[in-house]
């Protein structure tokens, strides 16, 4: 059952931002730096091994190589060098950019066309929907944080399968 929603979203009690509306905020991410850690690293993260840079501030990371290129893979993204293995501090550009749109429409959210995959928002991993601009830059479509309906699926299952 872990790929299936737990809850919708959050009910935030002072009611702030919680109604739909139309509207979306859209940010390109370049300057991408991909690293592998030593032990001494891994032990001041949650768990990973590998994490993602984006002009030197924290952007992502993962426990395993694998989910790092399913990571890079899903936004078209490619490794510019070779990464050394976890227990090795190593660090490489990332070739590319990507997207990323949060939604405050349900209806503009879910009528887009594309592959739908977990992201990380907010502390919680939710539905994103990955769709290809028309310059051909992979977008990852997620709904706002602050929706009181938005999907919020298993956080160890979805680490388990995302990083």
């Amino acid at each position: 059952m872990e790929h299936l929603p737990t809850r919708f979203g959050t009910d935030v009690p002072t009611g702030i931002g919680r109604k739909p509306c139309s509207g979306s905020h859209t940010r390109t991410h370049g300057s991408l730096t991909a690293a592998s850690l030593t032990l001494g690293q891994h032990k001041n993260t949650c768990g990973y091994w590998f994490v993602v840079t984006e002009a030197a501030r924290a952007h992502a990371g993962f426990a395993t190589r694998e989910q790092l290129l399913q990571w890079l893979n899903e936004r078209a993204l490619t490794l510019a060098g070779e990464l050394a293995d976890a227990r090795t501090c190593s660090t490489v550009k990332i070739a590319g950019e990507y997207r990323s749109t949060e939604h405050w429409s349900y209806d503009e959210f879910y009528t887009l066309d594309g592959r739908r995959t977990r992201v990380l928002s907010n502390a919680d991993y939710t539905m994103g929907i990955i769709t290809n601009d028309d310059d051909g830059i992979a977008n990852v479509h997620l709904l706002n944080c602050n929706l009181s309906d938005r999907l919020v699926f298993d956080y160890g299952a979805s680490r388990t399968l995302f990083g």
